[in-house]
């Protein structure tokens, strides 16, 4: 009887390492797979969109990630990259996929939600010496320059109209004292900001456009997206 119990003792304890090792074990090679087909997802979106710079940074949500690897989908991947426009502007992406399922070869994402961040020191082109861009603190744009020698500050909203993006000036002044943002001189400069939104990876909709501490950023949006 003693025997017994001791052989009982034996392989619950066996039993209960095994256990523990498994609890280890199981979330590491679960992270270790995640980070390798994060990687491996990287790289393709790397190939495919020339205007990156740099490879991107690649997050799949959701634990554990072996069952949504089994079933072929996944509930949130993340991608932050960083890329150049056509006229050589940085802009920084930042991409969130939701319900990404594998389907013939590929991926396809039930919803897809982007902002495309270009910073303010790019946008200055066009300003004049000396002139800089902020943000006003309430979601506007502020131009800060000279004219004539003396401070000229100009607070403006980019505005989106289907694909063209506007920035109309709602308040200025110059020396220190307030001006018609609708006077004939800082209306001519702005009218020449107009921008045509280029067409976007994956389809991707414009939706709106919004100033933020970093620079100024176009949203986007997209269903029943295909990927790599």
């Amino acid at each position: 009887m003693t025997r017994r119990r001791a052989d009982r003792g034996r392989r619950l304890l066996w039993m209960c390492l095994v256990a523990a090792v498994l609890l280890v074990a199981l979330p590491a090679a679960d992270r270790v797979s995640a980070a390798v087909a994060e990687k491996r997802l990287a790289e393709r979106i790397a190939a495919r969109q020339e205007a990156l710079a740099g490879a991107p940074r690649v997050s799949i949500g959701g634990f554990p990630f072996l069952l949504s690897a089994a079933r072929g989908s996944y509930p949130r991947v993340g991608v932050r990259a960083d890329a150049v426009t056509k006229e050589g502007r940085p802009v920084r992406a930042s991409v969130e996929l939701r319900d990404v399922a594998e389907r013939g070869g590929g991926y396809t994402a039930a919803s897809v939600d982007a902002r495309f961040t270009a910073p303010f020191d790019s946008l200055g082109a066009g300003l004049g010496a000396g002139a800089t861009l902020s943000a006003d603190g309430a979601g506007r744009l502020r131009v800060d320059g000279e004219l004539l020698g003396l401070p000229l500050t100009v607070v403006a909203e980019p505005r989106l109209a289907g694909r063209t993006i506007t920035v109309v000036p709602v308040a200025a002044s110059f020396a220190g004292r307030p001006v018609d943002p609708s006077g004939p001189r800082i209306s001519a400069a702005f009218a020449a900001r107009e921008l045509v939104v280029p067409d976007l990876p994956a389809g991707l909709a414009p939706t709106r456009v919004s100033v933020g501490e970093t620079g100024v950023t176009l949203h986007a949006r997209g269903s029943d997206v295909r990927l790599v």
